[in-house]
């Protein structure tokens, strides 16, 4: 392998993927908080976690390198030692805990642990309960509280693409939109920054969120080594997209396809309305194909970022934006409302494509799964009943290091 960190598609033969094995931090999900916890059910571990496992063994089935995204981090603070007092601080920062007394109070508990006991307890979240046997409580424990946690669990943290997606040699590390969520990208973070195979490469940061702009995986399809697809909407701001146009333009491609989606949870990411199946084959929500979101372009005039409405269809788009002669757009669920509403429910157009042509999908998606049997693609199906209570599917699972 050339190097750790390569993507210039969508669809090349993938080689390194990064995942999480959903465990503890998913039963921590409380029903009375599930919006806040960012969840709509209360997925059963043990079977989701059969359903993840073969979705890591057809990945490896395929030749797939699988990484862990609780090795890496372990890796990495074991490589360097030194930061893991700098970790537990920037924990307890990114995680809000209130006041001093209770901010000492979860660092002297996280200090003593080992790597591994580390990560468990940052998705886990830090509860109350752990810190009764401190000899000095601070007021926060003494007074009652209904609620049992002081850092909050990280239940999405097996929706691996959201917190980065790796964009030719470089990373994009999230901004997340949900501030919950900021303790995932913090992994990410240290990774990047201390496991031994990032720093081989010096893996180059096209955006780290510095800039305050909010941006998450799920809304970047590399569709070819010059041309990105960038979702906007609940997740990712118009901002964000500008930052990264204004560096990647630079850095060799060409244009950017902006897709204005509603505010809305229904369309939180792009590849859950638009996924890259093949050289000329796209898996399309009915919203997408039929171009009801504003498109734009973007490119670079003069060394300036120009901005273009996009007034062709979806298809004639991508057709010019992929040099192609015809693309053919497979619906989900076969544009019949009700199969629609069902599948898209279900993750059906979130697939992941692990070569051109083949791909890993949920088997409870028929309709399109037949479609894309018929269209002459190879679909790879997975268990997902408590996977995709989650509300995401494979694409979101999954975090591609290298492509060919």
């Amino acid at each position: 392998m050339d190097s750790f960190v390569r993507q210039f598609s969508e669809i090349g033969t993938l080689k390194s993927v990064l995942l999480h094995r959903p465990d503890v931090e998913v039963a921590q999900i409380m029903p009375e908080y599930l919006e806040q916890m960012l969840a709509e059910d209360t997925p059963y571990v043990p079977t989701a976690q059969k359903e993840h496992d073969v979705f890591s063994k057809t990945l490896r089935d395929n030749g797939v390198e699988v990484l862990y995204l609780r090795d890496l981090f372990c890796e990495a603070l074991n490589a360097h030692p030194e930061v893991r007092a700098q970790f537990v601080d920037d924990y307890v920062l990114t995680a809000g805990v209130p006041g001093e007394g209770l901010r000492r109070a979860v660092r002297e508990y996280l200090l003593v642990k080992d790597t591994a006991s580390l990560f468990f307890e940052v998705s886990k979240g830090v509860m109350h309960k752990d810190l009764e046997t401190l000899a000095e409580k601070p007021i926060q424990l003494i007074v009652n509280d209904p609620y049992p946690f002081v850092t909050d669990p990280v239940p999405n943290a097996y929706f691996t693409r959201d917190i980065g997606i790796c964009v030719g040699n470089g990373m994009i590390i999230s901004s997340m939109s949900k501030p919950s969520r900021m303790r995932e990208t913090l992994l990410l973070r240290y990774i990047h920054k201390y496991h031994p195979r990032f720093a081989a490469q010096n893996v180059p940061l096209w955006y780290d969120g510095s800039a305050g702009y909010k941006i998450e995986g799920g809304d970047v399809l590399v569709l070819s080594d010059k041309t990105l697809a960038i979702g906007c909407g609940e997740r990712t701001s118009v901002s964000a997209v500008e930052c990264v146009a204004n560096v990647l333009l630079r850095e060799g491609y060409e244009r950017i396809l902006l897709f204005n989606n509603p505010k809305s949870r229904k369309f939180m990411h792009l590849d859950v309305l638009f996924t890259m199946v093949d050289y000329d084959k796209f898996l399309v929500h009915p919203f997408i194909a039929n171009k009801e979101c504003d498109i734009y372009e973007l490119t670079l005039q003069n060394g300036s970022l120009h901005t273009s409405y996009v007034t062709e269809s979806l298809e004639g788009m991508l057709k010019r934006a992929l040099h192609l002669s015809a693309v053919q757009l497979i619906p989900v669920g076969g544009g019949d409302p009700i199969a629609t509403a069902r599948e898209h429910w279900n993750m059906g157009s979130n697939s992941l494509t692990i070569s051109p042509g083949n791909v890993i999908t949920y088997d409870r998606n028929d309709v399109t799964n037949n479609l894309l049997v018929k269209a002459g693609v190879k679909v790879n199906t997975i268990p997902g009943s408590e996977l995709a209570r989650g509300r995401g599917g494979p694409r979101c699972m999954s975090m591609p290091l290298h492509r060919e």
